[in-house]
């Protein structure tokens, strides 16, 4: 990892645990200079057809684009109230996990850190929910800083 990391990902599923990873991605900006790009992943699958009925292919996309625009839309606001002049991209990134799309975000624009909000689920909730922060720290190509 870069020290101080250069370009660092935070990701923000817009609850409140995402609200502590965006203010340690401030101190990073703040204190280190380091450039954010602020991310969240919205899941396509509400945008599938019912099993044995067909959906245009091309209404799908046009109905994910725009709420990728809206997504991006949100986080262009919430970057400017919650981190204003530290954020150099805002993306909305089209995936089913959102573990998966954060690494990979992260591996294509070679992010020294990676940060992500912890619910604090435990046992059985865990489980069936899934834990992304675990999942980013699986898969990410670069350190993690998981904030509870």
């Amino acid at each position: 990892m870069n020290l101080p990391p250069k370009l660092v990902v935070v990701a923000t599923d817009l609850s409140k645990a995402s609200q502590a990873a965006l203010q340690a991605a401030a101190f990073y900006a703040e204190n280190h200079g380091s450039a954010l790009h602020l991310v969240h992943v919205f899941d396509p699958s509400p945008f599938r057809a019912p099993s044995g009925l067909a959906a245009p292919n091309d209404l799908i996309d046009q109905a994910a684009e725009e709420m990728r625009g809206a997504t991006e839309s949100n986080l262009a606001a919430l970057a400017k109230e919650a981190l204003p002049g530290h954020v150099l991209e805002v993306v909305g990134l089209r995936h089913v996990s959102a573990g998966e799309a954060i690494s990979d975000y992260a591996t294509k624009v070679s992010a020294d850190l990676v940060i992500v909000g912890s619910h604090g689920r435990t046992g059985l909730r865990r489980i069936l929910l899934g834990s992304v922060a675990e999942r980013v720290v699986r898969l990410s190509p670069c350190a993690v800083l998981v904030i509870r």
